[in-house]
């Protein structure tokens, strides 16, 4: 049985190949302007000195930012799952993720099967990517290999007062013209990016064993920097920017064993000193009926696309931070209008928790 994943991200065109559930090949490169291009070639590159040919592939799920233009691929699955179910090849008792990519970041929380129980991404900032780092390496002058290192060398990492990638720039400039060193401006980045990450990390549940996936986990400084923040040793993947291609390569896996894919549980809400405001929804049991939506008073859900394909009910966005506020509870609405998302829902797949 031969499958494969290919990840198009913002940045890098990852891809694995596997073989009766070994991997055989594997493959990192840029993403070009032409995602379509970058998949052939990404897959081109996986199956050079195998002796295979793209005929003998028998499934292919494709992940990442462009994983809807891989016109080879038998499905699509969200790199949030895929990231999940690749480091839990290797690590089964990873119960959160830190992904760190090209232009976002995101915080994860998974069984040990790889399933997906709560995500939550960074805003609409490029700091703290792997294109905010390219950027900082070329202002500084230095290898992007060569930062997580260099970083290490601070004697005295200098503070930021942002992370805006436009901003922190300049305030990098700024403090090169000033004599200070290229590690301690990194350093100071460096711990700029990991309290951010560690307010992400915040946002979900921040249990053991951790780890960090994405190119930016090859960052010796910045690993070291999150590991602090967090208080957890990272267990990393002998190459974490891998596990989005691994895990959508696993995914292939199961579609050919006759497997289903699991689709997220998800959990929307907040943790305050007031307490706990949650609404779950588990999108495997989620039948797609939209009942959900035309039942809640407040208009709190909406119909997606899960990862299977299949109509999905989620939490609007605009939504998430101010459940609290919103949600009127399902025994207000049980007497207000007889019935709610619950009562609605056959296959409970939605819960609340306060």
């Amino acid at each position: 049985m031969i499958v494969a994943g290919i990840d198009i991200g913002s940045r890098g065109a990852k891809g694995v190949l596997m073989k009766d559930g070994e991997i055989i090949s594997s493959q990192i490169g840029d993403t070009g302007p032409e995602s379509v291009k970058t998949s052939y070639m990404t897959m081109d590159c996986l199956l050079n000195g195998t002796g295979l040919a793209l005929k003998d592939v028998n499934y292919v799920v494709a992940t990442g930012y462009g994983r809807v233009l891989v016109p080879f691929a038998n499905e699509n699955i969200s790199e949030i799952s895929c990231h999940a179910r690749g480091i839990t090849f290797y690590y089964p008792s990873v119960r959160t993720i830190l992904d760190m990519g090209g232009q976002d970041c995101k915080a994860i929380n998974c069984t040990a099967d790889g399933t997906v129980t709560n995500f939550v991404m960074n805003d609409k900032c490029a700091g703290g990517t792997g294109r905010f780092l390219e950027m900082i390496a070329d202002v500084l002058g230095v290898k992007l290999t060569d930062i997580g290192a260099l970083a290490l060398e601070s004697k005295g990492e200098i503070p930021f007062n942002t992370i805006c990638a436009v901003f922190a720039k300049s305030e990098a400039i700024t403090a090169l013209r000033k004599g200070v060193s290229k590690a301690d401006i990194l350093a100071g980045l460096n711990e700029a990016i990991a309290t951010r990450c560690l307010n992400l990390l915040k946002r979900v549940t921040i249990q053991s064993d951790f780890t960090i996936t994405g190119g930016i986990a090859k960052n010796r400084g910045m690993v070291a920097k999150i590991e602090q923040k967090v208080g957890l040793k990272a267990v990393l993947a002998p190459d974490p920017q891998l596990m989005g291609a691994l895990g959508a390569a696993l995914f292939a896996a199961d579609r050919l064993n006759g497997g289903k894919i699991r689709e997220m549980k998800v959990h929307y809400g907040y943790t305050d000193a007031t307490g706990n405001y949650f609404i779950s929804i588990d999108r495997n049991r989620c039948d797609g009926c939209g009942l959900c939506v035309t039942t809640c008073p407040a208009g709190i859900f909406e119909m997606t696309t899960g990862d299977s394909g299949a109509p999905k009910a989620a939490v609007k966005e605009s939504a998430r931070k101010r459940l609290a506020h919103l949600c009127p509870g399902h025994e207000r609405c049980r007497a207000s209008i007889g019935e709610t998302c619950h009562t609605v829902c056959k296959p409970e797949a939605i819960g609340h928790s306060w």
